[in-house]
């Protein structure tokens, strides 16, 4: 895979790998809503479908029209093209989001980075790691952090050749570890690096949980969650009886994240805590964890008298069963007791 370093994504947007053609695309074409998006009209959803998957002629157009836009136009179309996305999987903006990351507005650029979640190709991360080191925003520097987290994992996988991976955590460690940078984009930065399995990333985690600030300390329990090393269960349930209620939420939802069997009573007990935050938190853990000692207890609460608790419950449990089905229909499985 080529890297294209240095190339402005707002004046010369990367070619997209699809045809950027659909079966089932709306009848208005992309045209006729980039007109309507200029002159400020409604913007049905339905119409803003038509942006999925641009050629890029579309896109050329789009890049051109940005710049005539108001800040608050520009924000209202990322935001709408966005819940879009995550609505329905099927649709991709991401060469929309791609050509707004250089945009003057901090507001609007931060959408445009969250508009690029899930995407795999190095070369998006590499416009990341260059715009983490040089945006003018602590906001956006944070937001791209975090942004970068799921290459972390890719780099796990081996699907990153060593060159990038190097890359990649040594800018990710740099912003951590930079006494002058803001506490939330080195927080951020942390919890993306977390995936890591390196050593020196375990060794880091618990250095910053023990001698960070509580929001590096947080970052460092959701770290945990992401590292995922048996090793920080002890951690991860001494901190369900803390006295911060967000050290109590981000602990629940990394001990589910190991995975770990010997999690689901402390997660239990932590049901019954005082803060509706870290009893929901609590309940996802239990659904990412799954087995039959989870679901059992699961489905005892779906006749709980707190309906928040007997809606999350539920929801856990669809997600263990569609978890199931997919096992099932791929003809794998694995063990109930995790």
């Amino acid at each position: 895979m080529t890297s294209d370093r240095g190339r402005d994504p707002d004046r010369d947007p990367l070619p997209d790998d699809g045809d950027g053609g659909d079966d089932s695309a709306p009848s208005v074409a992309p045209a006729q809503v980039i007109a309507e998006i200029e002159r400020g009209d409604t913007l049905p959803s339905e119409h803003l479908r038509a942006l999925a998957g641009p050629s890029d002629a579309v896109v050329r157009e789009f890049v051109s029209l940005w710049p005539r836009l108001a800040p608050e136009r520009r924000r209202e179309v990322l935001a709408r093209l966005h819940r879009l996305a995550q609505d329905d999987a099927t649709l991709d903006f991401h060469r929309i989001h791609l050509s707004a990351l250089r945009d003057p507005d901090p507001a609007t650029r931060m959408l445009a980075v969250e508009g690029l979640w899930e995407q795999e190709r190095t070369e998006y991360m590499d416009l990341l790691l260059d715009q983490l080191r040089r945006d003018s925003e602590a906001t956006v520097r944070a937001a791209i952090a975090l942004a970068l987290a799921p290459w972390v994992v890719s780099a796990e996988f081996g699907l990153l050749s060593e060159e990038d991976a190097e890359q990649l955590a040594a800018t990710l460690r740099e912003a951590v570890e930079d006494m002058h940078e803001e506490e939330e984009v080195r927080a951020c930065a942390l919890e993306a690096l977390g995936a890591s399995s390196d050593e020196s990333v375990t060794d880091l985690i618990a250095e910053l949980y023990e001698t960070g600030g509580q929001r590096m300390r947080i970052a460092a329990l959701r770290a945990m969650g992401r590292n995922g090393d048996d090793r920080w269960l002890p951690v991860l349930t001494h901190c369900f009886t803390d006295d911060d209620v967000d050290v109590r939420a981000a602990a629940a939802t990394s001990a589910g994240q190991l995975l770990m069997g010997a999690a689901i009573d402390p997660l239990t007990e932590l049901i019954e805590d005082t803060d509706e935050e870290v009893q929901l938190a609590a309940i996802g853990a239990l659904g990412e964890i799954g087995g039959l000692d989870a679901e059992r207890v699961l489905t005892a609460l779906l006749g709980h008298r707190e309906r928040h608790l007997a809606g999350a419950a539920q929801e856990a449990l669809n997600g263990l069963r569609a978890l199931a089905l997919t096992f099932d229909s791929g003809g794998g499985g694995e063990d109930d007791e995790r």
